[in-house]
C-alpha cells in the first residue's frame, strides 16, 4: 500500500512537470515562428534596412570579440546607449535568436540537469515529430 501510494504521489508530480516543460517548449516554439515572422516581413518590406541591421550587428559583435582577444582595444562603455538601441532595432527587425535570450536567473540547483535529463529521456517516447511544423 505504502509503496503504489508513493507511486501515485510520483507520477502525479512528473505528471505535473511534464506539463509545465512541454507549455515551456511550446512557448519556446512559438517564439522563435514570430522572430522568423519579423525577420521575414523585415526582408521583405525593406531589405536595405535588414542588410543594414545584420552588418552593423556583425561589426559591434566583431568589435566586441577583438577587446577580448586585446584588452587593450576599446570597450563600448556602459554609458553608451547604442547596444541597448540596436538591440531594439534587431529584435523589432527578428534579426535575433530568442531563445538565447534569458528573461530571469535562479541559483543553481545540484543535480538539476542530470534529473531534468533523465525525465527527459524517459518521456521521449510519448513525442512525436511533425515533419510539417519542423524548423530548422
Amino acid at each position: 500500500k505504502v509503496y503504489s501510494a508513493a507511486i501515485a504521489k510520483t507520477q502525479k508530480i512528473w505528471t505535473a512537470y511534464l506539463d509545465s516543460i512541454m507549455k515551456v517548449g511550446q512557448m519556446q516554439i512559438l517564439r522563435r515562428q514570430i522572430t522568423n515572422e519579423l525577420n521575414y516581413s523585415c526582408r521583405f518590406d525593406s531589405k536595405h534596412l535588414a542588410a543594414a541591421l545584420e552588418n552593423l550587428n556583425k561589426a559591434i559583435l566583431a568589435d566586441i570579440e577583438a577587446h577580448y582577444q586585446n584588452p587593450t582595444l576599446p570597450y563600448p562603455k556602459e554609458d553608451n546607449t547604442l547596444l541597448y538601441e540596436i538591440t531594439a532595432y534587431l529584435e523589432a527587425a527578428g534579426i535575433h535568436n530568442p531563445l538565447n535570450k534569458i528573461y530571469i536567473t535562479t541559483k543553481r540547483l545540484p543535480y538539476f540537469p542530470t534529473v531534468n535529463f533523465l525525465f527527459l529521456i524517459s518521456q521521449f517516447p510519448k513525442l512525436q515529430y511533425n515533419r510539417n511544423l519542423g524548423n530548422v
